[in-house]
This record gives structure tokens, sequence and C-alpha cells, in this order.
């Protein structure tokens, strides 16, 4: 399975201690390197940072696409990175919370996850004991994730 990140994901995955959900869902996950720019490069929270760059060295492979896209909305580098990249190699999976972006990948034919739904899958799974548990943890972090399908306000 092919899976490209944006850069929300991999900091709120971070910042709960959590990466190795992607790991063991995914098994190797693709960002391009303005993600990388902004999650480690440019991150201003050390342990966020520290934590994307050991995963970098591990399963998350940067990767410079070679094909140059013209999109419809007005997004930023590292979602332009991720589109460019998902449709170059043909991704499966693409995780992301923007919501333009999303629209922008649903336009192309690109099936999206947002970071709530991996982290469901991954309590579905066992990898994770509780989903509320973390979203509540981010949460007191000032980090806001949005709701994913089949979920409403409060039910997380």
């Amino acid at each position: 399975m092919i899976v490209v990140s944006n850069a929300s994901p991999l900091l709120a995955l971070a910042q709960a201690d959590c990466l190795r959900v992607l790991k063991a869902l995914f098994g190797r996950v693709l960002i391009p390197a303005a993600v990388f720019r902004e999650t480690v490069d440019q991150c201003p929270v050390p342990a966020q940072k520290h934590r994307i760059q050991s995963a970098c060295d591990d399963f998350i492979a940067v990767a410079t696409p070679t094909i140059t896209h013209s999109f419809s909305r007005n997004l930023g580098h590292g979602e332009q990175g991720v589109l460019a990249l998902a449709l170059e190699r043909r991704a499966d999976l693409l995780l992301m919370d923007d919501k333009k972006a999303r629209n922008e990948a649903a336009d192309l034919g690109l099936q999206c996850a947002f970071t709530t739904d991996v982290l469901r899958l991954a309590e579905q799974r066992g990898i994770i004991a509780s989903v509320a548990e973390i979203v509540a943890g981010l949460r007191e972090a000032r980090i806001y994730l949005p709701f994913g399908a089949g979920q409403r306000r409060g039910s997380h």
C-alpha cells in the first residue's frame, strides 16, 4: 500500500507520541520534501521535530515528485507536494486534514484519511488503547483535529 502524508497528521501523531501507528498500519509512509521542511526543519516544537526526524530515519521516506501539476485550488507547498507525489506514485491513501487539499484530492480521484480515521483504525486493531484519550491529550496541547467520516462533535 502506498501512503503519502501531509504535515498535520505527522505533527499531531508526533505530539501524541503515536507515530508508530503509521508504521504498524502502513509499513512505510512517503512525504514530499516540503512536508519534511515543515515538520522537521521548521518545526518549533522540539519533541515533535525529534520524533518525526526519528521516524524519517526508520519508516518515513522523503520523496521528491518529478511531475509538475497545476491544481484548481490555491494550496500550500506541502499540500501541492503531497498531491503531486500521490499522483505520480499512484498512492492508495493520502493522510491529510486540510479541507481545501482534501477537496482537491477528491477532484483528482485520490482517497484521503483524517488523522482521526488513522487513530480509529489503530484502536480497532489494538495498536492503541483509546482514540478519545489521544484526542483529549491533543486538545490539551491545543491541537484540534477535524472529525472524520462517521464522527460527530463530542464523540471522541
